[in-house]
């Protein structure tokens, strides 16, 4: 009969728990690794762009952040004036031996602002980017909600506790950012239809109503366009169209930064520098190695440790 010590099948069932845990972190690790990598060198490695001669498609542009249209946003939890903002509130949880941070509210803000170089403004739209700013807060409190605190009676303060977490990250009006993404022009003139193909556009318009047509155009009044009035018809058109093309191309030239929707061309927008968001990247890429080389060990060391079972 085969006799299996409780205590030898306990160890072992922890032990291989800790290998499938340790082989997941460090295959995480390694594919942190190349991730931070990755992004380091694509920062370092893309040039500068002004943005009145920036190309179409994925450019890096550095500028100094304003509000679109005067509008100044201001941050949720610590009612800071900002142009950009991203928060959460989690709440401390506790169940048996465990416990957590819950999220319980979250928020970022999807308002464009502008970007500004000696050469031009350009509008960003942030959703979906990678923001990496250094207005970032963490703090702690005893109410859902920080503004609640001055309100809450001091008997509540101290039974409650530190109960609540706020994240808070934001970007100002002023501050000089680098942005990565997708740039596009528009207006200026660009993109206007020519004069056959805006002079269609008049003449389906105007069929929408006959009924027009005839009334303007049909001069013999027999309820009918025949091919002398056809013509002046387009010639009406074609003079329409032109009206309409100068029209358009009298709107402003706009640039946009936006997400490129691209995974190996992330967008980003960080209120470091390229040289320290580099750095910082680097960083993170050197502490994946830490943990790929201790949680390589881990898994070696499970495999020159293999639990035997007794006969």
């Amino acid at each position: 009969m085969i006799s299996i010590d409780s205590n030898i099948l306990f160890q072992s069932d922890g032990k291989l728990f800790l290998l499938f845990f340790s082989s997941i972190m460090a295959f995480v690790c390694f594919w942190l690794l190349f991730y931070y990598l990755k992004r380091a060198r694509l920062i370092e490695d893309t040039p500068t762009s002004k943005i009145r001669s920036a190309a179409q498609g994925y450019v890096e542009i550095v500028g100094t952040v304003s509000s679109a249209k005067k509008h100044i946003l201001t941050a949720p939890l610590s009612g800071t004036a900002c142009v950009w903002f991203s928060y959460k509130i989690q709440r401390y949880r506790r169940s048996g031996n465990s416990s957590h941070w819950s999220t319980i509210e979250e928020q970022t803000s999807t308002e464009y602002f502008a970007i500004n170089d000696s050469t031009g403004t350009c509008m960003i739209n942030p959703m979906g980017a990678e923001v990496q700013t250094g207005h970032s807060r963490t703090w702690y409190g005893y109410t859902e909600r920080p503004d609640q605190a001055h309100s809450t009676h001091i008997f509540f303060r101290v039974m409650g506790g530190k109960r609540y977490r706020y994240i808070e990250k934001l970007i100002r009006p002023h501050d000089t950012i680098y942005a990565l993404g997708n740039f596009q022009t528009s207006g200026g003139g660009r993109g206007v239809p020519s004069n056959h193909q805006m002079t269609g556009i008049v003449i389906r318009e105007w069929k929408r109503d006959y009924n027009q047509i005839l009334d303007r155009f049909d001069q013999d009044k027999n309820g009918a366009i025949d091919m002398d009035e056809w013509s002046r018809v387009r010639t009406a058109a074609s003079k329409e169209a032109e009206i309409r093309r100068k029209e358009l191309s009298k709107t402003p030239t706009i640039y946009i930064l936006e997400n490129t929707k691209k995974r190996h061309r992330p967008f980003i927008l960080s209120t470091f520098s390229q040289k320290k968001l580099a750095q910082k990247y680097r960083f993170f890429a050197f502490s994946s190695i830490i943990g790929l080389v201790i949680f390589t060990a881990l898994v070696l060391a499970q495999f020159m440790n293999t639990p035997v079972l007794s006969l």
